[in-house]
Formats: C-alpha cells, sequence, structure tokens
C-alpha cells in the first residue's frame, strides 16, 4: 500500500505552521478562547490531488470544549470531508469543506 500523506497548515492570530500527518496518524493542539471578540482557527488540507479550506473552530459555532476532528468518506457528501466527534458512542457530525 502507498504511503499516504496529509498536508496542513492552520492559523488563527496564531499561525501553528505547516504540519504533515501519515495515514490514521493525529496531531492536537490547545488554545484559549479570546474574552473579546471571536476566536477562529481555519486550515488548509492537502493531499495528492485535492487542496480545501475549512474552519475547525468558530467560537460562534463551536460549544466542545474539546474538540476532535479528523478527515473521513461521507457517502452524503460523495468523499472526504472533515467530521466533529464530540464524544464517544456519538454519531460525527460531518460538514462540507469551505472550498
Amino acid at each position: 500500500m502507498p504511503e499516504k500523506f496529509l498536508t496542513f497548515h492552520c492559523r488563527s492570530n496564531d499561525d501553528l505552521g505547516v504540519k504533515v500527518l501519515g495515514f490514521e496518524k493525529s496531531w492536537h493542539f490547545q488554545f484559549n478562547d479570546q474574552f473579546f471578540g471571536s476566536t477562529i482557527f481555519r486550515c488548509n488540507f492537502s493531499w495528492p490531488g485535492k487542496n480545501h479550506t475549512f474552519v475547525i473552530y468558530d467560537s460562534d459555532r463551536d460549544s466542545c470544549t474539546y474538540c476532535d476532528w479528523y478527515i473521513r468518506y461521507s457517502y452524503p457528501f460523495n468523499g472526504s470531508v472533515p467530521c466533529l466527534q464530540q464524544s464517544l458512542g456519538a454519531e460525527p457530525d460531518c460538514r462540507p469543506w469551505a472550498s
């Protein structure tokens, strides 16, 4: 099986830098919401033949204190999309890419 890699770059007021993950690998980060205003983390994701953007955290949209995002194939979206797993055993909340 050929090695698969996901390259991504996340930023808000902080630039978390470019990261590369192998298949079924993970990466995490922590942050505190801004006291005034809105906290938004936007990421660009790319893998062979694909390039997408997605807001992985928006304090006006998200209520999770531990947001577990992953990318998986979703039949309703007919492709790989970001999915939020808010708790063990809960149905994942899959969403379309922003671009």
